[in-house]
């Protein structure tokens, strides 16, 4: 496989240089190690990894989980491994719910560490190859729009505007109803005779709103109510 530039999260400095030596022998580059959650985003923002492999517990307030909450929120994540020789199942629960791409125990063997990383950047460039895209056109310029980008879709009369997460928006002459038929994604739902939802960036919701990524409050009808709330509450 290509050489991947990783950032290794690790505050345990002799087991991150093993590590990096171990990755440097299959080719790889290591080009930060963090031993926080704010060394961690630091060297994320100069330079985005290919994949980031994390320890559940860091240096400081905050942890492993918090910094994997951090790569699940940006506009383009990134596949991370956990490495931990944490063995309480209740962290151990709630570090999975962040999706993690792999889990390594300590002491990292250089053989499963190898695996780990290839088998992961492989899901993960699947995943990526294959999301969903769409075609739409505006009566001028014509779309492809990647679905996992779509913020919400909002009615206008016989039109419907497609927001972005990077605040693209095209206003396409289809009815909500019609642009639904076209995603065909289980993430995006109607919580609204006049919205729909992207599921994955949502930040918060109550029994008449949904909180969404850069600010935005969407209302749930009261029609709809109790469908959306249950899907909600099962995927968060």
């Amino acid at each position: 496989m290509k050489s991947l530039n990783i950032l290794i999260v690790e505050d345990e400095i002799l087991i991150a240089e093993t590590i990096k030596i171990y990755l440097e022998e299959r080719g790889h580059h290591v080009f930060d190690i963090a031993i926080s959650y704010e060394e961690a985003t630091h060297a994320f923002h100069l330079r985005k990894p290919d994949l980031v492999l994390l320890d559940i517990r860091l240096y400081g307030e905050k942890s492993g989980i918090d910094f994997a909450n951090f790569l699940t929120n940006q506009i383009e994540t990134v596949p991370f491994i956990y490495l931990t020789s944490q063995y309480d199942q209740r962290i151990l629960d709630h570090a999975l719910k962040t999706n993690p791409y792999g889990y390594l125990t300590k002491p990292i063997h250089k053989i499963s560490l190898w695996t780990s990383i290839e088998s992961a950047y492989n899901l993960y460039f699947s995943k990526k190859s294959t999301e969903k895209i769409i075609f739409m056109q505006d009566g001028k310029n014509n779309y492809h729009i990647k679905v996992s980008d779509i913020l919400y879709i909002k009615a206008d009369h016989v039109y419907s505007k497609i927001t972005t997460l990077h605040n693209q928006e095209i206003i396409v002459r289809k009815s909500l109803q019609q642009v639904y038929e076209n995603l065909d994604i289980e993430y995006m739902i109607y919580c609204h005779r006049s919205y729909i939802i992207n599921c994955k960036y949502i930040i918060s919701w109550n029994q008449d709103t949904i909180a969404l990524k850069n600010d935005i409050i969407v209302p749930i009808s009261r029609s709809k109510r109790k469908d959306v709330l249950s899907t909600l509450e099962q995927i968060k």
